[in-house]
């Protein structure tokens, strides 16, 4: 009879424990609910921009094209900052062609120097205008 006792004490508290353990588990899920909550707040740039106008003030600009004459010239015969830039290019391997011109405007004064270069690798030619002190010339 006693062996008949413990087994049945045994067997109510192994359901006691299992229920319990459940209810354990059960909880330990349901309390580990995570809210995460972000608020952005975007506000519009204000871009109003208020210009004065001066009615005023006129602003007149001329523009005069001279017409440059082309003279023929040997590349050994130009100035010597631009055989320096010259140099300069052909250590980057492009050489400087025999025949250079001299762009000179209606009073015979040198505007700048026309001058022909070719790549010794891929044969391409470009021409830069070159001041007489060896400043490159956007016309």
């Amino acid at each position: 009879m006693r062996k008949v006792m413990f087994i049945a004490a045994s067997l109510l508290m192994t359901t006691v424990a299992s229920t319990f353990a459940q209810g354990v588990v059960k909880v330990a899920k349901d309390s580990t609910t995570t809210t995460v909550s972000t608020s952005t707040k975007v506000e519009p740039a204000k871009t109003e921009v208020t210009v004065a106008k001066d009615s005023t003030i006129k602003t007149v600009s001329t523009t005069t094209t001279a017409k440059l004459a082309k003279a023929e010239m040997k590349s050994s015969d130009l100035p010597q900052p631009v055989k320096d830039l010259g140099t300069n290019f052909k250590t980057q391997g492009w050489d400087t062609e025999e025949v250079a011109y001299a762009m000179k405007n209606e009073a015979n004064e040198i505007m700048y120097y026309l001058v022909t270069f070719k790549n010794t690798k891929t044969g391409e030619t470009k021409s830069i205008n070159i001041d007489a002190k060896g400043g490159i010339v956007n016309s």
